[in-house]
Formats: structure tokens, sequence, C-alpha cells
């Protein structure tokens, strides 16, 4: 085995042992892509009955295998609607009309990743 793969392997116990521990796990790499997260749950769904994949950021990702990572995913994503509430705020009072709505959309998807969760069955 490679170097590269030995790290991709080591990764990915990682990445194993942080959903058995705290029900989910981040990627923060704006590289990982979607199509690299399938990878990943086809290799890891033989070890948890259920892995969800969402993506709150372009760095910051995460996989979900249980309602205590549903819930601790749910208050991440609280704090970013917050940051973005903030940073919508100050585009009000700086009187930039687009970064307002460009937060307010934000916010707006943030929201409905919160409801995906909430209605995610993790049985």
């Amino acid at each position: 085995m490679n170097d590269l793969q030995q790290e991709y392997v080591q990764w990915l116990d990682r990445l194993s042992s942080d959903l058995r521990s705290q029900g989910y796990a981040s990627v923060l790499n704006k590289e990982f892509v979607e199509q690299d997260a399938t990878i990943v749950i086809n290799r890891l769904l033989p070890e948890f009955a259920y892995l969800m994949y969402i993506e709150v950021e372009s760095y910051k990702k995460y996989f979900i295998a249980d309602y205590s990572g549903r819930n601790t995913v749910m208050k991440l994503i609280d704090r970013s609607i917050d940051h973005k509430k903030t940073a919508r705020i100050r585009a009000l009072e700086n009187s930039r009309l687009t970064d307002h709505l460009t937060f307010e959309e934000e916010i707006n998807r943030l929201k409905s990743l919160q409801h995906l969760l909430e209605q995610s069955d993790f049985e």
C-alpha cells in the first residue's frame, strides 16, 4: 500500500471512530465533493445502519450516523445561521442590498437543511 492509500485508510478510520463516538464527523475541506462522500458512505455503510452526508458550507461538510450526531449538527447549523444573520444586518447597515439578499438566501438554505435533518429517521 502506498502512502496516499495508507493516509486514506487512516482518515477513514478516524472518520469511523468519530461517527461511533460522536454520532457525526466533520470534513473541513473545500475539495471534498459529493462524489467523494458517496464513496465514503459505500465503504462505511456495512459498519453503520444509517449514514447521511450534508454540506453546510463549501468548507463544512458532515457525515451523520445517529440522532445524537444529528442534534449536534443542527446546533452547528444554528451557529452558522446566527453568523449569517449578523452579516446580513451589517450589510443592511452599510446599504449593501445585494449582500443582504445573498445572506437571506443562505439563511433559508441552512434552515431547509435543518428541516431535512429533523425529518431524517436514523433507525
